[in-house]
């Protein structure tokens, strides 16, 4: 694509005085005649025209129109504006809103800076909660320290997410821990049956292990149990630390009861006199 400068011929145009008039008209109603009038000024002085002649044309002193003319240059779109008056909002470019979020109800609202215009995520659904604000921080509508203060979590995990969010989708956002926490939930009965197991290998083989007590229970009860989740409740009913001390504790009690049980024996054999 070429970038050379086309020059308009300014001889060739045909203006029609009912057509400017009914621009210009326009124009000023969302501009301000005195913008319309600047554009006009420079417009001409860029085809060509003398800066007394533009003066005459739109009935300004040619002394104004130089400084119009000066300050455009230098200035740019700004220039365009009547300093005396205040800034020309048409003419600065529109800034997007700011957008904030704040707690409210057990429940994360957006506010995009727009009357009636926010968007409520209920705190009980984290998987809602995460799509949108990691899908606003990877298309920066969120900072990701805003969004990480959102979720509240540190920033660094904020990045993995959005690039979960980006290799794997929203599905990815899920607690991974969710799984592990539904295959925890056994009813007291089966809880009772690994304590059961639990203690019977103990007592009968000195040791024990997740995988051969879930063996086990599948054995005698039928109960299909991951080795994580036995791991999981033997570490809530604090049994992991007695696995190495109670097979101590069941030979000192062995060895305890052992001259008692010799006395009792003898005493129910009588004495050697008596035979």
């Amino acid at each position: 694509m070429s970038t050379e400068t086309l020059f308009p011929d300014c001889q060739k145009p045909q203006l029609s005085a009912e057509l400017s008039k009914t621009r210009v008209a326009q124009a000023q109603q969302f501009l301000g005649p005195r913008v319309v009038q600047r554009i006009l000024a420079f417009a001409l002085y860029l085809l060509g025209a003398k800066r007394s002649s533009i003066g005459q044309g739109l009935n300004i002193p040619t002394e104004t129109v130089k400084s119009m003319i000066k300050t455009i240059n230098r200035d740019g779109i700004a220039g365009l504006e009547d300093r005396r008056c205040a800034s020309t909002k048409n003419l600065e470019s529109p800034k997007p809103a700011p957008v904030s979020c704040r707690e409210e109800d057990n429940s994360l609202v957006i506010d995009f800076g727009i009357p009636g215009r926010e968007l409520k995520i209920p705190r009980n659904d984290p998987l809602l909660l995460k799509a949108v604000i990691v899908s606003m921080a990877n298309n920066r509508l969120l900072s990701k320290r805003e969004a990480a203060q959102a979720l509240n979590v540190t920033s660094s995990y904020m990045s993995t997410l959005t690039r979960r969010l980006q290799e794997e989708g929203a599905a990815s956002l899920g607690d991974k821990r969710q799984g592990q926490k539904h295959d925890y939930r056994v009813p007291a009965p089966v809880k009772r049956e690994i304590i059961q197991q639990f203690a019977a290998d103990i007592v009968c083989h000195g040791q024990t292990s997740s995988d051969k007590i879930s063996a086990e229970l599948q054995e005698r009860c039928g109960l299909e149990l991951s080795p994580r989740t036995i791991r999981h409740h033997l570490s809530l009913l604090g049994l992991k630390p007695v696995k190495r001390s109670l097979p101590q504790l069941i030979k000192a009690v062995k060895k305890l009861q052992k001259p008692h049980l010799v006395d009792e024996k003898r005493a129910s054999l009588g004495s050697p006199e008596e035979f």
